[in-house]
């Protein structure tokens, strides 16, 4: 019977998998709250692996512990562009609906269903930061050496709310 770790994806095929290049973040997919919360659904199983995978390393050697770091790096980095493009094009509808409200008078439900995904979509950047919380404290555990790039610490505080 084979182990749940021989069944996890490889280091290449998780590479991969946090680049994302089938998952396409459109101003179609930021409007529709499904769609945005599946694809952030996708792209978030790459920290569920990697941490799979160190939950079922002892210790991991420095060429592991950088490959993982780069696999998560890529994720984070992915997740948090595509947070941002969909805030904005959410604050773009509503601005648009606001203005076509005004002078309409009508449409407020609407206006209001915008402000919903507007706030939906923040709160993905707090779900943002316990899943990156989460992956870090198990890569520190494991990798306890591994000193993260000063670059990586400034984007994961401008990134984090």
């Amino acid at each position: 019977m084979p182990s749940e770790f021989s069944e996890l994806p490889t280091l290449s095929e998780l590479a991969e998998r946090a680049r994302a290049p089938s998952i396409e973040m459109t101003q179609r997919t930021c409007l529709n709250m499904s769609q945005f919360r599946a694809h952030m659904r996708l792209l978030r199983k790459v920290d569920d692996n990697i941490i799979l995978r160190l939950n079922n390393t002892n210790t991991a050697s420095d060429q592991e512990c950088l490959a993982f770091f780069r696999i998560l790096q890529t994720a984070f980095m992915r997740r948090a562009q595509d947070i941002a493009m969909c805030a904005g094009e959410v604050d773009r509808a509503v601005q648009a609906k606001e203005a076509e409200q005004q002078h309409a008078g009508k449409r407020r439900s609407e206006l209001f269903a915008l402000r919903a995904q507007a706030a939906w979509v923040a709160s993905e950047r707090s779900v943002e930061d316990i899943v990156r919380q989460r992956s870090l404290d198990v890569f520190k555990a494991r990798c306890q050496f591994f000193e993260l790039p000063s670059e990586f610490v400034d984007f994961l505080d401008q990134t984090s709310k």
